[in-house]
């Protein structure tokens, strides 16, 4: 494939997006803004280091325990850092399908006032706001969705890691 070719879907595939985003109504800004967040939070946990261990600099010292819970402390602090990444996506996953809902009634909202204007007798009318309500709808479950299920695993993910870290110290001790 050719990088012209590529350049051609993805202004294609950027079309689709502003489409999309159009049609659902102004509320599918805040709904991408809310998906683009959520996914910068949950690429933060992605691409940092699997083993934090090996990553963590902490002073030196000769006495070994001291250097051990200074260890301890920063593998404590990445991992309240995780915490509050998870979260920041917990919130994002709970507010997605209520974005969802607020252009489900803007839409509804449309149509009604649509069709006081101009009559219930033409279908294009009355079709346009339902098509924003269920864009809305579904962009807002889609994204809330994905989010809960992210922050599912994830949330596993760091329980896994505090139980190695708490028999860590245990055996420290």
């Amino acid at each position: 494939m050719s990088l012209d070719s590529m350049l051609y879907a993805m202004s294609q595939f950027g079309h689709a997006m502003l489409g999309f985003i159009e049609v659902g109504g102004i509320v599918m800004w805040p709904l991408f803004a809310c998906c683009l967040l959520m996914v910068w939070l949950v690429s933060r946990a992605i691409f940092s280091d699997p083993n934090p261990a090996g990553s963590i600099s902490t002073p030196t010292t000769s006495c070994g325990w001291l250097d051990q819970r200074l260890t301890q402390l920063a593998l404590r602090q990445m991992q309240q850092q995780q915490y509050a990444d998870l979260q920041g996506v917990k919130l994002l996953a709970m507010i997605a399908p209520l974005l969802g809902l607020l252009g489900t009634v803007s839409g509804m909202i449309a149509m009604f006032d649509a069709g006081a204007n101009y009559g219930f007798h033409d279908p294009a009318v009355i079709s346009a706001g339902i098509s924003m309500a269920m864009v809305t709808t579904q962009t807002g479950l889609f994204v809330g969705l994905s989010g809960a299920l992210l922050a599912f695993f994830w949330q596993r993910k760091l329980n896994r890691l505090q139980t190695q870290l708490g028999a860590g110290e245990q055996h420290a001790q």
